[in-house]
């Protein structure tokens, strides 16, 4: 259900489908935006505490005493409870999820970092990337699936956070007070950054996701993680571009020369005297 039904720009009649205001050619995606964000900071459901119900026949319904813009805001907290019912759902399963991973790569890359001991770790530079060793080398994995592992376990969080949140948000809309709001917390926006950085392929296919959500600060920090993807696969690329070269080279058949002019019996492409005086 659309909030606005009108241009912002024009005052033009909208329907609920159109992206743009077919009059002035307004972004009405945007307008959208602006308003719900409008909506959920300046909530009043807290006035009318006692009068809130937590949804029903009446829910659409002006209350005495109510005003328009009041009804309007109260029916939106109660839509809003309904969305973050569904992801705070989305919240705990994705958290489950991501937790076996998580713990399966931490465990790994801190048993792989004691093992090498971090004065080993540390002597990785860009010039271990250029042959295809690196894919087995064992300082690259440890540091590696450790960062993974750490990314992960600030995603793990920042999705439990963000579910508490949710949970709030619906108990405030339900006591008629003024809903808690629900963003992107610090160390999911860090976490999502560093799979990024250290699993690039990842880290594009989320933020490919991401983008296709509806909430606006979860679209932004999308973009970022495929430009960081993105810049991080063209410099391993170009840093991988000797290896690539030399192997080329060395799967490059040799080439022959002629035996024709080889043979120690051909002169000056003359035939082989033979035979004896």
């Amino acid at each position: 259900m659309k909030i606005i039904t009108r241009c912002p720009d024009c005052d033009e009649q909208i329907q609920p489908t159109d992206t743009i205001c077919m009059n002035c050619g307004a972004d009405l995606v945007q307008a959208e935006l602006a308003k719900k964000k409008d909506l959920q900071e300046d909530s009043l459901a807290a006035r009318h505490a006692a009068e809130v119900s937590g949804g029903g026949a009446g829910a659409g319904q002006t209350k005495p005493g109510e005003t328009s813009e009041e009804t309007r805001l109260r029916v939106f907290d109660q839509q809003e409870a309904g969305r973050l019912i569904h992801e705070r759902l989305s919240c705990y399963v994705t958290a489950a999820l991501v937790a076996l991973p998580t713990l399966a790569l931490l465990i790994f890359g801190i048993l792989q970092v004691h093992k090498l001991g971090l004065a080993e770790i540390r002597t990785l530079t860009l010039a271990d990337l250029r042959t295809w060793s690196a894919l087995s080398d064992p300082r690259i994995l440890a540091a590696a699936a450790t960062m993974l592992g750490f990314a992960g376990t600030l995603s793990f969080i920042g999705l439990i956070q963000r579910a508490a949140r949710a949970n709030r948000a619906i108990q405030d809309v339900k006591a008629g007070t003024k809903p808690t709001i629900v963003s992107l917390t610090a160390v999911t926006y860090w976490g999502l950054l560093l799979t990024a950085v250290f699993c690039p392929p990842l880290g594009l296919i989320i933020g490919i996701a991401l983008k296709f959500s509806s909430d606006e600060d979860i679209r932004s920090t999308a973009g970022t993680m495929i430009i960081i993807s993105l810049v991080v696969i063209a410099v391993l690329i170009v840093n991988a571009i000797p290896a690539i070269v030399e192997t080329l080279r060395s799967s490059a058949p040799a080439k022959q020369a002629s035996p024709l002019f080889n043979s120690p019996d051909r002169v000056a492409g003359l035939p082989a005297i033979t035979g004896t005086a």
